[in-house]
């Protein structure tokens, strides 16, 4: 039996942080196409069951048409289950109970057990939890067990917190597999000596802490032995990358080095150029001049200016100047050497007619 794990959908998020209106249609568009792609790939592949371990909204509102998209795709798989569990964003339940399709089944607050074949899939929105509900929680050991929750993984003893799994309260259970949702990366590790937890992570990245790769997980499970395979989905993809430009002595120099970076980036996908290592006063980097000459590669590209100056304050300690004076105030001052570094930069930017973004 072949069962997706999923989660962190966030359909009807604004998109807006990070991109112009334009692209933040586009990107909620996509959003649904993606959910709606992956409903085709358990269809196609003869996926038994779809678990949605929260967040599948990313707030408690959602546009009719929204909705109505999703209902419609989810009536349509008729032959896939669907395991909803309601995240930190969708709390509240948005699909009404009059639309629920027959093949929708949504976890409330207590434990709640669906059978599917020879499998349990078990789950409950445990954000508002004073008592510890772990506790509550038993499985046959002869049962294949799927655990979905959504929130955060500490492994300590139980205390009331939102948005946290209690790892510690899981173990020895019987959980064959904890499906996880609230982290937007893709990650597994061992439970107990039986089982296994998992974030399957986001389908889409949708901003600068979500890079790299984004999909789902694919179970496999066959005579209550099961293997799981990360499979990547999204449209387009998340790419954060640090580039030292210490030596370089131009533009030219730092946008060769940017476009060797990204040559094998599909120019359909997010980038970010982050410039860091110590440059000289002299080679103020233009980051409006890169943006406009590679913007136009990639859907979405911007450039973060790390870069600190390479002062030599020595030759300034003995100048008859204002810039002299203004030097040895501040190395005379208490300030550690970053701090003194820093001030002597944004002043001597100042004195030399430069503007200085504070």
């Amino acid at each position: 039996m072949k069962i997706i794990h999923c989660a962190d959908i966030h359909l009807g998020a604004s998109m807006r942080t990070h991109l112009n209106r334009d692209q933040a249609k586009i990107r909620q568009i996509e959003l649904l196409a993606t959910f709606s792609k992956m409903i085709d790939y358990a269809v196609e592949n003869k996926v038994k069951a779809i678990i949605i371990a929260g967040d599948l909204f990313d707030t408690n509102e959602c546009t009719p048409k929204t909705r109505d998209f999703l209902i419609a795709n989810i009536e349509q798989a008729s032959n896939v289950e669907f395991f909803y569990l309601c995240g930190n964003h969708d709390e509240n339940n948005v699909i009404k109970n009059s639309e629920i399709p027959n093949n929708l089944h949504i976890f409330g607050s207590d434990w709640t057990t669906f059978t599917l074949e020879n499998v349990k899939i078990t789950g409950a929105t445990l954000s508002e939890c004073t008592e510890n509900p772990y506790s509550k929680l038993n499985l046959d050991n002869k049962d294949f067990n799927i655990v979905v929750l959504h929130g955060q993984d500490i492994t300590s003893s139980f205390k009331p917190a939102p948005d946290t799994v209690y790892i510690n309260e899981l173990k020895d259970k019987n959980i064959d597999y904890l499906a996880l949702g609230h982290i937007h990366t893709y990650s597994s590790k061992p439970l107990d000596k039986r089982g296994v937890y998992a974030y399957s992570g986001c389908l889409e990245g949708r901003g600068w802490d979500e890079c790299g790769k984004k999909g789902f997980v694919l179970l496999d499970i066959e005579n209550n032995k099961f293997t799981t395979k990360f499979i990547p989905f999204a449209q387009r993809t998340l790419h954060e990358i640090e580039i030292e430009v210490g030596d370089f002595n131009s533009i030219t120099e730092i946008i060769s080095a940017i476009d060797e970076h990204t040559c094998d980036i599909p120019s359909k996908d997010f980038v970010r150029i982050v410039l860091t290592g110590k440059t000289n006063l002299q080679s103020k980097v233009d980051i409006a001049l890169i943006e406009v000459k590679l913007s136009f590669k990639f859907f979405c590209f911007e450039i973060k200016d790390k870069t600190t100056f390479k002062i030599d304050t020595s030759k300034y300690l003995k100048d008859v100047s204002l810039a002299g004076e203004f030097v040895r105030e501040v190395e005379s001052s208490e300030l550690n050497e970053d701090e003194k570094n820093e001030i002597i930069a944004l002043g001597l930017k100042v004195l030399n007619g430069e503007e200085v973004d504070l």
